[in-house]
C-alpha cells in the first residue's frame, strides 16, 4: 500500500513525487541495459529479428521513461505552485489580522483624541472650540499675551539678555510694559 489513510495531501504528493522519481531512474537504468544488450546483440550477429525485437523494446522504454520524467516534472511543479498558494494564503492572512488591528485601532484613536479635545477644553475653561469666533481669539491672544508676560517677569537676568540681542527693542518695550503693568 502507497498510502496511508490518515497522511495528508502534501504527505501524499511528496510520496507519489518520489515513487515517480524512482521509476524514472530505473526506467532509464533499463534502458541502458536494454541498449547495451541490442548494440551487443547488432556488432554479433548484426540485424537479426532479436535486435529488431530488443529495438521495439528500447522504442517503449524511451517512450516511458519520457512519459515517467514529463510526469515527475509536472508533479514537481505542481509542488511549487502548492507552495506558491500557501505562502500567498499565509500573507493574506497577515494582511487580514492588521486589517482587523486597523479596524480596532481607529476607533480607539478617535476617543482618545475626543478625550484630549475635551481636556483642552476644560483646562481653558471652555475657552476651546474647534471654529472659535473672533471674540474667542481676542480672548485666547490676551491669555497668551498674560502668559508671556508672567514668563519674562520671572526669567532670570540672563535670559533677558539672550532675548534682547534676539528680539527688536521695540517688542521688549511693550512685553516690559504690559508686565510692569501686570505687577502694578
Amino acid at each position: 500500500m502507497l498510502f496511508r489513510k490518515d497522511s495528508t495531501l502534501r504527505e501524499r504528493a511528496t510520496v507519489a513525487l518520489a515513487s515517480l522519481q524512482r521509476n524514472a531512474c530505473a526506467m532509464g537504468t533499463l534502458r541502458s541495459r536494454i541498449e547495451s544488450r541490442a548494440d551487443f546483440i547488432l556488432k554479433s550477429q548484426g540485424h537479426s529479428d532479436e535486435y529488431q525485437e530488443l529495438a521495439r523494446v528500447l522504442e517503449l522504454v524511451k517512450n516511458g521513461e519520457l512519459i515517467l520524467s514529463e510526469l515527475s516534472g509536472k508533479m514537481e511543479a505542481a509542488r511549487f505552485l502548492e507552495e506558491f498558494v500557501l505562502i500567498i494564503n499565509g500573507a493574506a492572512e497577515s494582511v487580514s489580522a492588521i486589517k482587523g488591528d486597523v479596524e480596532h485601532l481607529v476607533p480607539l484613536a478617535e476617543s482618545a483624541l475626543a478625550e484630549m479635545h475635551d481636556a483642552i477644553s476644560k483646562i481653558s475653561g471652555g475657552l476651546y472650540t474647534p471654529d472659535p469666533g473672533p471674540a474667542q481669539i481676542d480672548m485666547q491672544n490676551s491669555i497668551l499675551a498674560e502668559a508671556t508676560a508672567a514668563a519674562v517677569a520671572q526669567a532670570p537676568p540672563v535670559l533677558h539678555e539672550q532675548r534682547a540681542a534676539v528680539e527688536p527693542k521695540a517688542a521688549d518695550a511693550s512685553i516690559e510694559a504690559k508686565a510692569e503693568a501686570e505687577l502694578a
